[in-house]
């Protein structure tokens, strides 16, 4: 069984050892600008004393930005990433938050599916996006999930009122 908590500072080795495996770090690169979402609130999904998945939010106002979600590779598909979504959003409603919204790229299918299920829409598409990232952060691959070229970045929103 998983449990789900807020991180604190004696997390923060273990979240960047899950960010390093399964996002390639936290820094990340959307929207022309590079970010450490580590600076940011999370929290963490443990499996007894291992950190299995971590979300990190950033709230500007009425309206959240889901900076990162990760889940580490034997634990997925598992529930846990919609438990660190509904945990995020419990999180940001509880500071006032209005909306919660999101950057993912133009192959990530599996993170679509469970942003679409967890109450996410389509709300804008930045085609060229990942290029445009790819030049501050030069680790990002050319192919993503699936062998699908990895293009366009995606923003989803989510409206937490309802």
């Amino acid at each position: 069984m998983v449990h789900v908590r807020p991180l604190d500072a004696s997390d923060l080795q273990a979240a960047t050892t899950l960010l390093d495996a399964e996002l390639g770090g936290r820094l990340q690169a959307r929207l022309g600008e590079v970010h450490d979402v580590l600076g940011a609130p999370g929290i963490g999904a443990w499996d007894e004393e291992q950190l299995v998945g971590v979300a990190t939010y950033d709230i500007d106002g009425d309206r959240a930005e889901l900076a990162a979600i990760a889940v580490s590779s034997d634990h997925r598909l598992r529930g846990i990433g919609s438990q660190l979504v509904d945990a995020v959003a419990s999180a940001v409603q509880s500071k006032g938050g209005r909306e919660l919204w999101l950057v993912t790229t133009n192959d990530n299918l599996d993170a679509l599916r469970l942003y679409q299920r967890r109450g996410f829409e389509l709300a804008e598409l930045h085609r060229g996006g990942v290029d445009r990232s790819r030049a501050l952060k030069p680790g990002i691959p050319l192919l993503g999930e699936y062998g699908i070229p990895l293009r366009d970045e995606l923003v989803l929103a989510r409206n937490l009122l309802t």
